[in-house]
């Protein structure tokens, strides 16, 4: 690859996502996942482009369906959803001098501030990637690997908001840590005293 290649993949619905951690499931160096889910229609224009990529790059056109960049989305009972998700991942590597390279993508609001968030399944996503064409045992391949994402939608662990209470009038209201003196109870050391229990 002559040049390197940046693409922004449209907006879309992140799909379990590692990207305030990485995951070290089957990596023990980590790899970051910003996977995201977008409708067919919006993703067209991208995949058109990846395609004209694929083409360049291997010599061939990626196939229509299920690939190494997306794949179509299906439901539980095997039906497609249409929705198209787009496979972003990077691993973090281990340099020669034992250093490991931290690839985490860069996180940014939409005032595009730097942040540093946790981000669940269900958040949306702009995320910006690395084209990277590869070579391994005589197979050719691409793959989109992230380097920054914009959050437009944050969700929480439960889906939504991680707070699963309302505001309530007239109830307690805190005006920040109220403990003044330390309420820990003694710890017990003496052997007698255990005993008298």
């Amino acid at each position: 690859m002559a040049n390197q290649i940046k693409i922004n993949l449209p907006k879309g619905v992140a799909r379990f996502p590692s990207l305030h951690r990485p995951d070290t499931k089957f990596n023990d160096l980590g790899v970051y996942k910003a996977n995201v889910a977008v409708p067919v229609e919006e993703a067209a224009a991208t995949m058109q482009k990846l395609q004209a990529i694929a083409k360049e790059e291997l010599g061939k056109a990626l196939p229509k369906g299920d690939n190494m960049l997306w794949k179509m989305e299906i439901d539980d009972n095997g039906d497609e959803t249409g929705m198209v998700m787009f496979k972003a991942t990077v691993k973090n590597i281990q340099k020669k001098d034992g250093e490991l390279w931290d690839r985490k993508p860069v996180q940014y609001d939409t005032d595009l501030n730097k942040v540093n968030e946790v981000i669940y399944g269900g958040s949306e996503l702009v995320v910006a990637c690395d084209v990277r064409a590869w070579e391994f045992s005589g197979k050719k391949g691409l793959s989109l690997q992230p380097t920054a994402i914009q959050i437009h939608k944050l969700v929480g662990p439960s889906g939504g908001s991680d707070n699963p209470f309302e505001k309530a009038d007239g109830g307690f209201v805190s005006d920040g840590p109220s403990f003044a003196t330390d309420t820990t109870p003694d710890v017990v050391t003496d052997v007698a005293e255990i005993e008298d229990f």
